[in-house]
């Protein structure tokens, strides 16, 4: 692999005898600093990025779901987050810019847009492209943005001045001195005040826009599905359409000639959970929404069962106060149209 674009020290150099800069730390502008016992919580406080993750499986009682640092240096946005449960995650990305997810020690793999990442590989998000991903139940990453408009000069310096981002794979491999380094550079969000010298952090953009066009004659290997891969596929198609209701697995299985014991593997493998737990968690899940944002004197625990299949009163009661905490009933009753 070609290593000129790995030149940090070289390439700082010479832009700041072009722009005159100084080797100064900059002050981060914190925008967000929190940890979170909720998964809807952290949806709703997060900023830049518009996100629904759910649950897939019970968060022990007393422990936090995730730490999130999210804010501004210059004209970079920097975020560091770790999550500490399995959750299946989709958003939209910032508006207007160009997002490098760095993994962090802890990320081994991730499901991510179709595909099966691994420890070493860069996730791009390009602006207006929705995304899903479902995760194991302890990773870290490292965040960092640029506006998009700026992709043009960053590849120009690698040789490259006509890159459209847009034709570029989304994830691409990355050497483990890039990691090191992005880690590196990175790791004062995990400060108290954080300072970050902003030539770093353009030499990291550079470093990893280079990385990424110089992968752009990689051609991903085309096989054939796998008959699991297709029955995953098949399912998270369901759930998309709210078609959980009369999802029946064992069917989908025998339709496919496919096993129940080699889906419910092949779900362990990338989603930590079976594929029935999978559909129950995403339809609990579903019922506390319906339960929070509920008028009270209009819809009852029974309508909202309803509504996702649930059918034994008794279990539901039992299953939800196990996820959540607390019984369905008193979700519902803290309603905020009920308090109206």
């Amino acid at each position: 692999m070609n290593t000129t674009y790995f030149m940090v020290q070289s390439t700082m150099i010479e832009i700041a005898k072009q722009k005159g800069a100084l080797l100064t730390p900059t002050a981060f502008q914190a925008a967000l600093i929190a940890e979170f016992g909720d998964v809807d919580q952290l949806c709703q406080e997060v900023r830049y990025w518009d996100l629904q993750f759910q649950p897939l499986t019970v968060m022990p009682e007393k422990r936090r779901v995730a730490y999130l640092v999210q804010g501004t240096c210059g004209h970079f946005e920097l975020s560091y987050a770790r999550f500490r449960q399995n959750l299946d995650q989709r958003g939209a990305p910032p508006a207007g810019k160009l997002t490098f997810t760095i993994p962090g020690p802890t990320l081994r793999s991730l499901w991510w847009c179709g595909k099966e990442t691994a420890s070493n590989d860069v996730l791009v998000y390009y602006p207006g492209n929705e995304w899903r991903s479902i995760s194991d139940k302890d990773f870290e990453v490292y965040l960092i943005s640029i506006p998009l408009a700026d992709f043009a000069s960053y590849s120009a310096r690698c040789g490259m001045p006509d890159a459209d981002p847009r034709l570029l794979q989304t994830v691409f491999m990355a050497p483990q001195s890039l990691l090191a380094q992005a880690q590196t550079v990175l790791f004062p969000l995990l400060m108290p005040a954080p300072y970050f010298d902003t030539l770093k952090l353009d030499g990291l953009v550079e470093d990893l826009i280079g990385c990424w066009l110089a992968q752009t004659g990689l051609k991903p290997r085309k096989a054939e599905p796998h008959k699991s891969k297709l029955a995953i596929s098949k399912i998270l198609e369901k759930i998309d359409a709210g078609e959980t209701h009369h999802l029946n697995i064992p069917e989908l299985c025998a339709g496919m000639g496919l096993s129940r014991r080699a889906l419910e593997i092949a779900f362990k493998e990338k989603f930590g959970v079976g594929p029935a737990a999978f559909v129950k968690s995403w339809k609990m899940a579903q019922s506390r929404r319906l339960l929070m944002q509920a008028d009270p004197q209009k819809i009852s625990v029974a309508d909202v069962m309803a509504e996702h299949g649930f059918v034994h009163v008794g279990q539901f009661a039992t299953d939800y106060k196990r996820w959540f905490q607390e019984l369905p009933s008193e979700t519902l009753s803290r309603s905020p149209i009920g308090s109206l």
